[in-house]
């Protein structure tokens, strides 16, 4: 499985971008940097998408990425039902963008509800919803491919929501939001810091016995600095792989 990180901040600039994914050119997951990220070539190879939630920095670009493609290429789009509500009741609603799912529309946007616990096949992967605690309703990805596993956080202050017992990732995407210095701020607005990563990855090496190689995304960019090396600490600590994402970063799995 091949990951590029087309996005890898809570900001956007001419260097940085909102948080996207994409495995194998083929399966994006948010959509937050995705357009700026990718040839019209390279968004007509994309298969289908999955969305953690309904926040602007995760959902930015899906209307002219769907416009790109209206021609050529419907998108098969994965998220929960109150994600989809807030899709269509907010940005494909025949007012501030078309709602792409008219049969008027040549290859239309279809929406898939995806349910946290429920797993399913998707382009020969195998994508388990995961709930996560955030401050409206989200949901990370697990997802398996033969003997590679991948899971994405989302965003999340993760206190207990993700369980650990079910998911041994080889490569774990965390959202780390904030310096621990902002601690207290970033709990309120449901994120990570380094601080609470590190709770994690001890709760997670207590059920699985290992820290999977971690890489950290949704940085804020006036806090960069300060997350590099409050991780580089973290790592050194645990004796783990910990690493800052960044735009165009690729990973082999």
């Amino acid at each position: 499985m091949k990951v590029k990180i087309l996005g890898a901040h809570q900001g956007e600039s001419d260097t940085i971008r909102f948080m996207s994914l994409m495995l194998d050119g083929r399966l994006v997951i948010d959509a937050g940097g995705l357009t700026g990220a990718l040839s019209l070539d390279e968004q007509m190879g994309v298969d289908a998408a999955l969305i953690t939630h309904q926040h602007h920095d995760h959902i930015k670009d899906l209307p002219g990425f769907i416009h790109n493609r209206w021609q050529e290429k419907g998108l098969d789009l994965y998220c929960t039902d109150h994600t989809r509500g807030v899709l269509q009741a907010h940005m494909f609603n025949d007012v501030t963008w078309p709602s792409m799912t008219h049969s008027v529309t040549r290859h239309p946007l279809i929406f898939h509800s995806a349910h946290p616990g429920e797993a399913f096949d998707l382009l020969g992967y195998d994508v388990l919803p995961v709930e996560m605690s955030h401050t409206v309703p989200t949901v990370g990805y697990y997802i398996t491919c033969g003997d590679v596993r991948l899971f994405y956080t989302a965003d999340t202050r993760a206190t207990g929501a993700a369980n650990w017992s079910h998911i041994r990732p080889d490569l774990l995407l965390a959202e780390t939001t904030m310096s621990s210095e902002y601690e207290e701020t970033a709990s309120r607005f449901g994120h990570m810091t380094p601080l609470s990563l590190g709770n994690e990855l001890r709760a997670f090496y207590e059920k699985q016995d290992y820290f999977p190689r971690t890489i950290c995304v949704h940085i804020n960019p006036h806090h960069e600095a300060r997350i590099c090396e409050e991780i580089a600490a973290l790592g050194r600590e645990l004796g783990a792989n910990i690493e800052l994402g960044y735009e165009g970063m690729e990973i082999e799995v």
